[in-house]
């Protein structure tokens, strides 16, 4: 099932603490242990750095405009478009409501990555945990490969699996 209703849209400084609620209330944020108010301040400071937030929003029902991303947010991705190794646009981070899980906003939100990402990077990345069995699954069935591990990266006893999508010419 896919959500219709959702729009994508440039995340507002009053949206962080809904997003970081989204992060801490998900299986990553438990397991790094997320603290909310640390998680938005990082977001605010990224975005003041360059770093791209785009929200997944729904429409408030009849009347109001799909697209108007008017809602409550649904979700987020946070985008660092200089990227991995100063070349590969890299998704720092993904999440999703869990009420909203497998209804497309996901989907919506990595499309949304890869149409950010600029014309010339041959490259897309991102690190999953290797837990994270589900996100692996997803990350594959929408062309990224894995590339390689980092033990301990993150947190210990937790390795990061590097996962990368080639870009067509």
């Amino acid at each position: 099932m896919t959500r219709a209703d959702i729009s994508i849209v440039d995340a507002k400084l009053c949206d962080l603490e809904s997003c970081a609620a989204i992060a801490c209330d998900s299986e990553i944020g438990r397991r790094y242990h997320f603290d909310m108010e640390t998680l938005a301040g990082s977001m605010r400071r990224a975005l003041e750095s360059g770093a791209i937030i785009v929200a997944a929003r729904e429409a408030l029902g009849p009347g109001s405009a799909v697209g108007s991303g008017s809602g409550a947010i649904l979700g987020f991705a946070w985008i660092d478009p200089r990227g991995a190794f100063g070349s590969a646009p890299y998704l720092k981070l993904i999440a999703v409501d869990g009420k909203e899980r497998s209804g497309g906003v996901g989907a919506a939100l990595l499309a949304e990555f890869e149409r950010r990402a600029p014309p010339k990077a041959r490259m897309l990345a991102l690190l999953v945990s290797d837990f994270n069995d589900k996100a692996i699954v997803f990350y594959e069935r929408h062309g990224f490969a894995k590339a390689g591990a980092l033990p301990d990266f993150a947190v210990d006893g937790v390795t990061e699996i590097l996962m990368v999508k080639r870009r067509a010419p």
